[in-house]
């Protein structure tokens, strides 16, 4: 059956107070205007506590596109559990199909302090895990501590990353078989804020980004490349250039209108 943006629509007469729409223009190819636009249709909505949504791909003929749900439980003591589904059809190959169903479970206790997460697919013939993972925070008067181990089943790769936060400054190590990193983000002062990333090989990259009335602006250097973008009343716009200037800049942006109902 043929999804189009008017399915959108219909979804939306099940809605209640609050909803919302979201339509999101960026730049694409150059065939038509609407592949140079690249429009895509999103919306969201909550109904006795389950939040719900759909997005729509209207650059392409085939209009990929998304339903999903999640809802919220109370279990234990003091635990919530978070369930999300989400179907899909064009958006994502579920090992040669286009259409299959996502799958995520979160776990968390009263505290925020201790977490647990797992998400798995469902498409075609077959059903699969995907990834599993917990964090537990621990707090103390010099700081707070996290340790957040992750396993992946497609690549049977497991990851440990150990945070470090205290006042204005967080500190991350990543170290699994084929990566160790060290990440170090500062909040300079209420506008400003600063990260360095570094691994085995050396520098990876360095961010700045400064907030002000006329919006966000983030300055993202790698050892090959420079990135500027710039986020203001729902535009997004941003310019990349290799450093070695043997190319021409790349130039993006999107603008997102949202509406309520």
């Amino acid at each position: 059956m043929k999804f189009s943006a008017a399915t959108l629509f219909l979804l939306a007469g099940y809605a209640s107070a609050g909803s919302q729409y979201s339509l999101t223009l960026k730049d694409g190819g150059y065939d038509s205007v609407r592949s140079a636009l690249s429009p895509s249709l999103t919306y969201s909505g909550e109904s006795n506590g389950m939040e719900y949504g759909s997005s729509v791909d209207l650059s392409s003929s085939s209009c990929p596109y998304s339903v999903w749900g999640q809802k919220k439980y109370s279990v234990g003591e003091g635990w919530t559990i978070k369930a999300r589904s989400e179907y899909s059809k064009g958006k994502y190959d579920y090992d040669g199909d286009s259409a299959g169903t996502y799958i995520t479970v979160e776990g968390s206790d009263a505290d925020e302090e201790t977490f647990v997460w797992g998400s798995g697919v469902v498409g075609g013939k077959n059903v699969k895990a995907l990834k599993v993972g917990a964090k537990k925070i621990i707090n103390t008067d010099g700081g707070k501590f996290m340790v957040a181990p992750r396993h992946s089943f497609e690549t049977s790769e497991t990851h440990v990353c150990l945070g470090f936060t205290k006042d204005d400054t967080k500190a991350y190590l990543t170290l699994s078989e084929d990566e160790k990193s060290f990440l170090v983000q500062q909040q300079l002062d209420d506008d400003n804020s600063a990260s360095v990333k570094a691994g085995c090989s050396g520098f990876v990259a360095a961010t700045m980004t400064n907030e002000s009335d006329l919006g966000s602006t983030t300055v993202t250097v790698t050892p090959d490349d420079i990135d500027v973008e710039i986020k203001s009343d729902g535009w997004v716009a941003g310019i990349k250039s290799a450093l070695s200037l043997d190319a021409e800049p790349t130039v993006r942006f999107s603008k997102s209108l949202t509406f309520g109902v």
